[in-house]
């Protein structure tokens, strides 16, 4: 073989190489990637937390520290508990919509500190009154009537239904018009609604396409994107942090799960799949509902599956955390009684 034709079987050789290491679901390629197995399964034992006496339903859960911080929809709202002892600290959180009170609050997954006294801060959106608080753990547990600070979200030309991330440049939430997303900049105040993305095959009206694209939304800002795992499509869609949609990983085909053409609304026994998305060392976690029920999957950053845990239960998970002192699931199955908080713990 000449040297010339050395040299271009060499070039095609790199090329054809290169194409092949792009069609993995990065950000070059902008391809999907289908999940047809886990890498790595296991099956968990968990018992119930019996400490743990709540009168609800329905509870959402943050792991900080040694602290289980439950959040509930009817007062106290917000209890933390010892992740050690599983003893009930300190709670707050009163009905009304005066100071330090809430009327329908949502704890967010976001947690952070305060340097004044190095105590966990978690935060709540209130759609009743409008307004982000910050909860101070340590001044929940002295009692202290500081423990909670106020302020009211950002003025958007739609009311924020859902919010996702808040921080000094950043302000992601779900508004009730204008798409499925809604991204301010708070330096900036620049404002980007992300229309109702990934593109689906049956047309539907906008009220539908929201109802679908409900999300539970992650937020990795040293990778400048952000995770929606929707409500009624199982999969996960990746975005960065300016609105732009990345990529897709799609665990069931979305033709076997959307409503028929002309269906306007959810039709009655549509499979609900995401319960929750968690962030652990750099790995998003995600529970499982409908035929995935009792599952809890994790996947990296590209949207790689990485492992699937199928929990011993016979009930829908609620809400989850991950206790990575104790290395252990703490999940909420609303369904169960006497006790719904149930301790997975990993091997």
């Amino acid at each position: 073989m000449s040297s010339k034709l050395k040299t271009c079987f060499c070039l095609l050789l790199s090329v054809f190489i290169f194409a092949s290491c792009s069609s993995s679901g990065s950000d070059a390629s902008n391809q999907d990637i289908i999940v047809k197995e886990f890498p790595k399964t296991a099956i968990l034992s968990g018992k119930p937390a019996k400490e743990i006496m709540l009168t609800t339903t329905w509870a959402n859960l943050v792991v900080v520290d040694t602290f289980l911080v439950i959040q509930k929809r009817e007062a106290p709202f917000i209890k933390v508990y010892s992740t050690n002892s599983h003893q009930l600290l300190g709670e707050t959180g009163t009905q009304g919509s005066g100071p330090n009170e809430f009327e329908m609050p949502d704890m967010l997954k976001q947690t952070s500190y305060d340097k004044e006294n190095n105590s966990p801060v978690i935060r709540l959106y209130d759609i009743g009154t409008n307004r982000i608080s910050k909860v101070n753990i340590l001044k929940v547990i002295e009692g202290n009537d500081n423990a909670i600070t106020q302020e009211r979200a950002p003025d958007l030309s739609s009311v924020t239904v859902t919010l996702h991330h808040i921080d000094d440049s950043l302000f992601l939430a779900n508004p009730e018009t204008g798409g499925r997303f809604v991204i301010l900049n708070s330096s900036t105040k620049d404002t980007t609604y992300i229309p109702f993305i990934p593109e689906l095959d049956v047309e539907m009206k906008d009220y539908t396409k929201s109802s679908i694209f409900q999300s539970f939304v992650l937020v990795n800002k040293k990778k400048n994107r952000f995770v929606a795992a929707p409500m009624f499509l199982n999969e996960l869609n990746f975005f960065d942090l300016q609105g732009n949609y990345i990529h897709s990983t799609i665990i069931s085909p979305r033709e076997n799960l959307l409503p028929p053409p002309g269906i306007q609304a959810l039709p009655t026994g549509i499979k609900r799949y995401a319960s929750s998305l968690v962030e652990v060392e750099n790995k998003i976690y995600a529970s499982r509902r409908g035929p995935d029920e009792g599952k809890i999957q994790v996947f990296d950053w590209d949207g790689n599956p990485l492992e699937q845990y199928t929990l011993e239960a016979d009930s829908r998970i609620g809400s989850f955390a991950y206790d990575k002192i104790h290395n252990q699931f703490y999940v909420c199955f609303p369904d169960e009684e006497p006790y719904n908080i149930y301790t997975y713990p990993l091997n």
